[in-house]
């Protein structure tokens, strides 16, 4: 029997007993770390779905996320159906989701290509737009905000009953405006034209030599259409041997010099005088007169009455010297002398001559056998008064440096608008644009805007812009190669529904 047998059973038992226990532990244990591997990739799957959406890129779910942002934007920009095309939108500083759980876009970029503003349709919009929220509906919060508007220049406004106006960009950058200038918005441009005068024989031509316009001297030659061509015109005809020597524009008026002799042939005398038949003849000076009359008793005495010509004023008087008869050349007292001469008329012996032009006199008077000679010579002037433009319109003339001068008031003769370019560079001072030119081109020449506009009534060129949302201000405006670009921009920008384009009743 085994010495050990009486403890063996309890031993055993207890052996037992403990292999029991370890196993029952074991099993607990085991069924412990199978709850935890069974709890663990239980829980995997419920954290990965927020973990995912949190961090993994979702392009299903960011694609319907944008679509829902880009209408909420649509429907916050204008009223609903109200906008030619959706605008594009694209949601900066990382992925969408988060920002959406946050309820705060770190930035928001949108462009809209076609969009009413105010006045201005088919205006594009683009915006940056940092740390937005929508504290309640229909009111938008952006912390800062960069935009602009670009109005196409086919866009550009344009006041009612002004004419056709095409605006572009100039080459510098400045904005233009190329319309007309209506002929009764020049009534009062004033044009001063240099005029050089000519004679031309018997004619003076008035050629044009510069234009002073908008306080610019424009060649003459470069402007035919404002100064026209010659203006010619003829003068009074004057006796054969006087000529027009010059003609001369002074303070007082057009000076023309005259010098001459005018001469009348012998044969052109009067064949009678008295009613009796005359010959005529020249000797040492003196016009003889040769007739016949009676002397009692004789009958058809044959005489010769020798005169000397004299001027008084207009009037050529011839007075006797002596009178050839019976062979004898006898004094004017003389008995016989003094009956011839009692058969002659006095004033047949005297006559007027043709009239000058003041300041024009007869100066001398001589005969020789190409007959009676009368000096002519002066100088008559015409007032400025008496000058013409030809068109009509009233003309102030005057003289500079031996130059004509004609001022005119009013636009193209005819009536017709003028061309014109406005080069301006457009600003704007708070809500209103200002376009106001600073450079007018008219003719082929620029001129300075203020010399234009102080004598032509001017265009409207300034527009009211568009009232902005709460803390967003107009910055500036430039020329860009499509249109007018007006940048905006503002801190702690209230953006409410449609406010943008000017209706906020939707």
């Amino acid at each position: 029997m085994d010495p050990d047998a009486p403890f063996a059973a309890p031993a055993r038992a207890k052996r037992a007993h403990a292999a029991e226990d370890g196993g029952f532990l074991k099993g607990r244990r085991l069924l412990k770390g199978r709850r935890a591997k069974w709890l663990a990739f239980g829980l995997t799957p419920v954290l990965a779905i927020p973990l995912a959406v949190l961090f993994l890129p979702l392009p299903f779910l960011d694609g319907y996320i944008a679509s829902v942002i880009t209408e909420r934007v649509s429907s916050q920009l204008a009223c609903p159906g109200s906008l030619a095309q959706p605008p594009k939108v694209e949601v900066g500083g990382g992925r969408l989701v988060p920002q959406v759980l946050r309820k705060r876009m770190s930035e928001v970029r949108l462009s809209v290509p076609d969009i009413t503003i105010g006045d201005t349709e088919h205006a594009r919009f683009e915006a940056t737009m940092r740390d937005v929220t929508q504290p309640e509906e229909g009111t938008t919060r952006v912390g800062s905000m960069d935009a602009s508007i670009t109005v196409p220049f086919a866009n550009m406004p344009t006041a009612e009953g002004e004419p056709p106006t095409t605006y572009g960009r100039a080459e510098d950058g400045s904005l233009t405006v190329t319309t007309v200038s209506p002929a009764e918005n020049a009534k009062n441009v004033t044009a001063k034209l240099y005029l050089k005068m000519e004679l031309r024989g018997e004619s003076v031509a008035a050629v044009p030599q510069k234009l002073q316009l908008f306080g610019r001297e424009l060649p003459a030659d470069q402007v035919k259409n404002l100064a026209g061509g010659e203006r010619k015109q003829e003068l009074p005809d004057l006796p054969d041997g006087v000529s027009y020597k010059s003609i001369t524009p002074r303070k007082d008026g057009v000076h023309v010099v005259l010098d001459g002799v005018a001469n009348e042939p012998l044969s052109n005398l009067p064949k009678e005088v008295d009613g009796r038949a005359v010959t005529y003849s020249a000797k040492g000076g003196l016009l003889g007169i040769s007739t016949a009359l009676s002397v009692e008793p004789i009958v058809n005495v044959p005489l010769t009455i020798h005169t000397a010509p004299r001027l008084n004023g207009g009037t050529l008087t011839l007075v006797p010297q002596t009178v050839e008869i019976l062979g004898a050349n006898r004094q004017p007292d003389d008995l016989l002398a003094r009956i011839v001469l009692g058969q002659i008329k006095q004033e047949s012996l005297s006559r007027k001559l043709p009239a000058l032009p003041a300041g024009v006199t007869y100066r001398s008077v001589k005969v020789d056998s190409g007959g009676i000679k009368v000096a002519v010579g002066g100088t008559t002037i015409q007032p400025f008064s008496e000058l013409s433009s030809g068109d009509g319109r009233p003309t102030t003339f005057s003289a500079e440096d031996g130059l004509l001068t004609a001022t005119t008031k009013g636009g193209n003769p005819d009536g017709s608008p003028t061309p014109i370019v406005l080069y301006a560079k457009p600003r704007i001072t708070g809500t209103t644009l200002d376009i106001a030119p600073q450079e007018i081109e008219m003719f082929g020449f620029l001129f300075p805007a203020d010399n234009v506009l102080s004598q032509v009534r001017a265009r409207e060129t300034s527009y009211p812009l568009q009232a902005l949302p709460t803390n967003l201000q107009y910055q500036g405006v430039e020329v860009a190669p499509e249109g007018l670009r007006i940048t905006l921009s503002g801190k702690d920008v209230v953006l409410q529904k449609g406010g943008l384009t000017g209706n906020s009743s939707c």
